[in-house]
């Protein structure tokens, strides 16, 4: 922030920057837009792209329409279909990095194992013994950040080979093997369609049941590409369309009242089910016992018929334990395996990934989200002055994309780093009445909401909250962001 009243002495950069996926990305950009310009990203790879580094499982690809999973100011007319695969989004990061100058901000290989708050400003230690500090911190860890691989009984002896999905190696070849596949939700109806081209025999292991919904994937066809490339008046109408549609949906898909809404997505989901499975013993075992909606609602066109091909079982019968050779179900089961694939999703309460977060008077995060993680506004958080997050609590969404809300955060936070570089004022403190009313706003929303139903959900907290996700529409929050006051923070030397 030069030339705006800050005395930078004692500090490597005003502001830095944890992680270089979309959240990353976003706060960078707004930051330089505000005129923000003494900051770092720090990331532990050797290259940018979060989540969209680590997933490129076969068959990864985004569950939002391609032409909304993107900044608004960086539209790309370019995505070769309606959902855009990993690799694409990957290639659309690196493409933003370059086009606003970011590559010269990042230090790869600096993985932040704590961040401490002295002197008025954090102390950074990474993995490998560096130390950077800083006046302001902002985590883009994510949710999506760190594999959760649970602990499952014998697999330690198993001598084939185990990798999680968010960990794929690239270089193995499943072609005639015999996979187990751990989990059926997000990442396995991606993945197992693509196994079960050409694998010997894919064995899918269910806890419980996911409501599923059609995807409607398809290619652009040359002439669809042209037309966007051409008049980017069609491609922000398309966009913005998109937009519309997301958040009309919302209510219907979500809302706790209504019962021709909640009619209608229950519905959708199961003549879904209905048309793609004919047999009536399978479908009961693919049909959940809640509500649509109350876990994350999946999207596949070719999961579904995957699971009846001659060389894929579904398996409900719970675990016993893995073998050197494969596994023994609950139920007495043996079945062979090469490979053993953990679709199991991600830590997801932890927001700072494996950061050690200690604050004045060494409060840790760990202590201070005891009763339930929370922030404000989903940015800042209440006893850690000039700690900032993106993608924080109650930021999350079941219908629409993610960036909308990390444009809404970062925008957000550039105003309030410029206000106090406008008031020469080298601290920000949430004042608690601001953050406890801002929560009060938020668990009134979803309490609304289908989300509190009776069903284990990656969206709640080991306490049951949801902590996780936003419970009104996109445009609610980036005009709540927008609006809000910064009489919320108290500014300081």
């Amino acid at each position: 922030m030069r030339g705006n009243g800050f005395d930078k002495e004692g500090f490597d950069n005003e502001v830095a920057i944890i992680g270089t996926g979309f959240s990353g990305m976003a706060a960078a950009i707004a930051l330089e837009r505000a005129g923000i310009d003494d900051f770092c990203l720090l990331e532990k790879a050797r290259d940018v792209g979060g989540t969209w580094r680590d997933n490129q499982y076969p068959g990864a690809c985004c569950d939002v329409p391609s032409h909304l999973y993107c900044f608004s100011y960086e539209p790309n007319p370019d995505w070769s279909r309606r959902f855009a695969p990993a690799k694409e989004i990957h290639t659309y990061q690196h493409h933003v990095m370059h086009a606003y100058d970011l590559c010269d901000r990042c230090r790869g290989g600096f993985e932040v194992a704590s961040a401490k708050w002295e002197e008025g400003g954090w102390t950074l230690e990474s993995r490998n013994g560096e130390s950077l500090r800083v006046r302001y911190l902002v985590s883009a860890v994510g949710a999506l950040h760190l594999p959760h691989k649970p602990a499952l009984p014998g697999l330690e002896r198993f001598e084939g080979a185990v990798m999680h999905s968010a960990e794929w190696d690239p270089g193995y070849d499943w072609r005639g093997r015999r996979v187990i596949v751990v989990g059926s939700a997000a990442s396995a109806v991606q993945i197992v369609p693509r196994l079960a081209e050409t694998a010997g025999q894919v064995s899918v292991l269910q806890r419980s049941p996911n409501w599923i919904l059609p995807r409607r994937d398809r290619a652009y066809r040359p002439f669809e590409r042209e037309l966007l490339r051409q008049l980017p008046f069609l491609h922000k109408l398309y966009r913005w369309r998109q937009y519309q549609f997301n958040d009309l949906l919302f209510r219907a898909n979500f809302s706790r009242r209504g019962s021709l809404r909640k009619a209608y997505a229950h519905r959708l989901a199961r003549r879904h089910l209905e048309r793609s499975v004919p047999d009536p013993a399978l479908r009961r075992r693919l049909t959940p016992d809640y509500p649509v909606g109350c876990k994350r609602v999946l999207l596949s066109d070719d999961y579904l018929p995957a699971l009846q091909r001659d060389n894929v079982e579904l398996l409900t019968g719970g675990i016993g334990e893995f073998t050197p050779g494969g596994l023994k179900t609950a139920d007495g089961r043996s079945i062979d395996a090469d490979l053993v694939v953990l679709a199991t999703g991600f830590r997801t309460t932890r927001l700072f990934g494996e950061v050690g977060v200690s604050g004045p008077g060494g409060l840790t995060l760990d202590a201070a989200w005891a009763g339930g993680i929370r922030a404000h506004r989903s940015v800042a958080l209440k006893d850690f002055p000039n700690l900032f997050m993106m993608y924080g609590p109650n930021s999350n969404l079941g219908h629409s994309s993610i960036l909308v809300m990390l444009e809404a955060q970062a925008d957000y936070l550039a105003r309030l780093l410029k206000h106090a570089g406008d008031l020469g004022a080298g601290r920000i403190d949430v004042k608690p009445e601001a953050e406890a009313a801002w929560n009060r706003y938020v668990q009134e929303g979803l309490a609304e909401t289908v989300w509190t139903a009776d069903c284990r959900s990656w969206y709640k907290d080991e306490a049951g909250r949801i902590f996780s996700l936003w419970p009104y529409s996109t445009r609610r929050f980036e005009r709540d962001l927008r609006r809000a006051s910064l009489d919320e923070y108290i500014f300081s030397s």
